[in-house]
């Protein structure tokens, strides 16, 4: 594991004035960075270093100070940069200004940045100025376990339905660090259920969550939305999960030349060593599917496929020439195949991402004919043969091996048509569709999991729909015709300032703009001239749903596939959260804008 050694850029000792290069132990930002500190008999000066997207601002208060010792220190001059005035960003995304603050005691060994007193200030904690190296584990790691991470064969994923349970220790820790954190939980199927973690005063807290087959787990920040621990997961077992939170100042630090510093989990658990090792080499050896220039939307079929095979052969040998570990190769090798058979199926896909990348235009629909490519049985043989595709430890990542049946093309066993299967069902399972028929199919499949995950699941959320449904309101939705629904939900409300909410429980995003916007209603917008309409569709697992509205005030609908495409369309929806703004006339407009917070608000009062 590759360590920054904080090295003291001077000569002076610790008992008077000297320049260091600080370490930076916690961050609620990535946009600056403490890359030099001066202790001097008159001042204290931090040299700092901003990244942000150009044309954007940054800000640093005037009543900006550092804290040590449990005393304050106020800055007391800049230069570079004018206290309280945006600082425009320039197109190279960095820029270096000074602050000076009244002189820390030389003996100071760390201290805090606080960037005023509003909540959403640059807050840096715990910065280390010894210029002592770094220790490899953090304090209050057992000593289990600072064992070494065993090398081999990645473990195969368990088959099998648990109950799980993660109990979270987060070191170091202080109240500042926030004591709620969200688990994002990736299952096999492709879905992803998200879990609160509240931690206590000493930074423990515990999770527990039936798992079906193996998943993978991301321990979050809920308010600076950083990721401080992935895990595997095996279903059914109970895990201690120690948490380094020196990565988050990392983040701050990551622009730093040369700076290579990657602070892990620790975790007992089934995938252990695996997590262990993949934390040790950090870098990526993926395909960039996502970015829009991925593929040319022009390509053939037979282009495309053999741009993906090139991109195969090309990474596949990076991975082998990489300095790893046999596990952490054979781990990178099959995310990689994982991310093959999801460019092969959704191949039209990412071209089309190509179009509307090319034309600046993610709104309008991809003209069928603008995608020449098209791939045969003839070409999903050939792909067939490239790598293993029977391999289980493909299960590990989602359901890109179920995407096509890869048995039809020749690949032995059934775990392809199995993962197919299982994915298509599982909606139906959560939703408490699943009937006699459904299970039958399932029966055939040769691993008895499949048709037992998904009953399992079936019967969990018929137990959850009884629980819930006294508590949630839901409005029956008005019988009009399609294109007539949205008109038909707002009527009533005519003479009333309504805003209307577009969300579904899988969209995170929405829970996060939810969870922003619900004080508003005891607040600034406390009125009984709003109406506050949300509607979510089908594709909300229903379980899910009953249980988030009763805590979203409100009037809640809803409604069908075929009702929200006619909303979707009336209105150009983007994707959600999206919000719909309705006058006191009963005037309807589309506002994507509202995702900003402070339009939100502000738009909502003026109508008032």
């Amino acid at each position: 594991m590759a360590f920054a050694v904080v090295m003291a850029l001077g000569a002076c000792s610790q008992s008077g004035p000297r320049t260091v290069e600080p370490f930076i132990s916690f961050a609620n930002t990535t946009s600056i960075d403490i890359v030099k500190a001066e202790l001097t008999d008159s001042n204290t000066v931090l040299h700092i270093n901003a990244h942000y997207r150009p044309g954007y601002w940054i800000k640093i208060a005037g009543d900006t100070y550092l804290e040590a010792d449990g005393k304050q220190y106020a800055m007391i001059g800049t230069e570079g940069i004018e206290p309280g005035s945006e600082f425009w960003m320039p197109e190279s995304r960095e820029a270096d200004f000074k602050l000076f603050f009244e002189p820390l005691p030389f003996s100071t060994k760390q201290f805090d940045f606080i960037e005023g007193k509003d909540p959403g200030a640059f807050k840096l904690w715990n910065v280390d100025i010894t210029g002592k190296p770094l220790p490899e584990f953090p304090d209050g790691l057992p000593a289990e376990f600072k064992r070494e991470p065993v090398d081999g064969p990645v473990p195969a994923p368990r088959l099998e339905i648990g109950r799980t349970t993660v109990n979270f220790h987060l070191l170091p820790y202080r109240p500042e660090f926030g004591d709620e954190y969200f688990v994002y939980l990736n299952s096999m199927d492709g879905g992803q259920e998200e879990y609160s973690v509240k931690f206590d005063d000493k930074g423990n807290g515990t999770i527990s969550f039936d798992q079906y087959g193996p998943a993978e787990a991301f321990l979050v920040n809920s308010e600076t939305h950083y990721g401080y621990a992935t895990l595997n997961l095996s279903p059914g077992e109970t895990v201690d999960c120690y948490v380094d939170m020196r990565k988050s100042g990392s983040f701050a630090m990551s622009n730093r030349k040369d700076f290579d510093t990657w602070f892990s989990s620790f975790h007992n658990g089934y995938y252990r060593d695996l997590n262990l090792l993949q934390g040790k080499n950090h870098k990526y050896y993926g395909m960039q599917l996502y970015t829009g220039d991925f593929a040319d939307y022009h390509m053939t079929g037979q282009q495309y496929k053999d741009m993906v095979k090139s991109l195969y052969d090309a990474l596949s040998d990076s991975i082998q020439a990489a300095d790893a570990s046999q596990m952490q190769k054979e781990y990178m090798k099959l995310q990689l195949q994982n991310q093959v058979l999801k460019a092969i199926a959704d191949y039209r896909y990412f071209l089309g991402h190509n179009y509307r990348n090319v034309k600046g235009d993610w709104r309008s629909h991809v003209p069928q004919d603008s995608i020449i490519a098209h791939l045969d049985d003839a070409d999903f043989a050939e792909v067939a043969t490239w790598f293993d595709l029977s391999d289980p430890r493909l299960l590990m990542f989602d359901n890109s091996i179920g995407a096509i049946d890869w048995n039809k093309h020749g690949v032995p066993g059934d775990l392809s048509r199995s993962l197919n299967m299982y994915s298509g069902m599982i909606g139906k399972a959560r939703d408490n569709k699943l009937d006699a028929a459904d299970l039958d199919s399932l029966h055939t499949l040769s691993d008895p999991f499949f048709a037992a995950a998904c009953d399992s699941i079936n019967q969990r959320s018929l137990r959850e729909c009884l629980r819930l449904q006294e508590r949630a309101n839901v409005t029956p939705t008005p019988d009009v015709a399609t294109d007539r629904i949205f008109d038909a939900i707002v009527a009533p409300h005519k003479g009333k300032v309504v805003v209307v909410d577009l969300w579904n429980t899988w969209c995170a995003p929405c829970r996060a703009a939810l969870k922003a916007n619900e004080p508003l209603k005891d607040g600034e917008l406390s009125s009984e001239d709003i109406v506050w309409i949300y509607i979510a569709d089908e594709s909300s697992e229903q379980a899910k749903y009953l249980g988030m509205i009763p805590d979203i005030r409100g009037i809640h609908y809803k409604v069908t596939s075929e009702q929200i495409a006619a909303i979707r369309d009336r209105f150009s929806v983007d994707g959600i959260p999206y919000y719909i703004f309705v006058d006191r006339e009963g005037k309807a407009q589309g506002r994507p804008d509202f995702r900003d917070h402070n339009i939100y608000v502000e738009t909502i009062k003026a109508a008032l």
